[in-house]
């Protein structure tokens, strides 16, 4: 990701310069646009699923060291709502952006969760 992010800033620096290291390999200046919009884009796709994955593995861990509670929870019939609602109360969050923004996550892992 590094790798890529350095070439995109390098070629979104260097377009259309005459001297830029991409000319050996793209002689024509017109492609230099393409490549800035192609490594910058990869790099924001790799960021959203380095993002991603680092969440959804932080969620599971989550679930699994409540494991125990979740089941009895959900022995007395409680909705997967409720125990999320449960999990954050615990962890101190109440209301706010972040907290219905984990709220939504932590119900789509427990819909998984068995």
């Amino acid at each position: 990701m590094i790798v890529i992010g350095i070439i995109a800033m390098y070629s979104i620096f260097n377009a259309g310069n005459p001297n830029s290291l991409l000319r050996p390999i793209f002689p024509d200046t017109r492609y230099d646009g393409i490549i800035a919009m192609g490594s910058s884009f990869t790099v924001f796709t790799l960021g959203f699923v380095v993002f991603y994955t680092r969440d959804s593995e932080g969620f599971s861990n989550l679930l699994e060291l409540n494991g125990k509670k979740i089941r009895a929870l959900r022995k007395k019939k409680k909705s997967d709502e409720e125990i999320a609602d449960s999990i954050l109360k615990a962890m101190g969050s109440h209301h706010g952006y972040r907290h219905r923004m984990a709220r939504k996550k932590l119900i789509a892992h427990l819909q998984d969760f068995k």
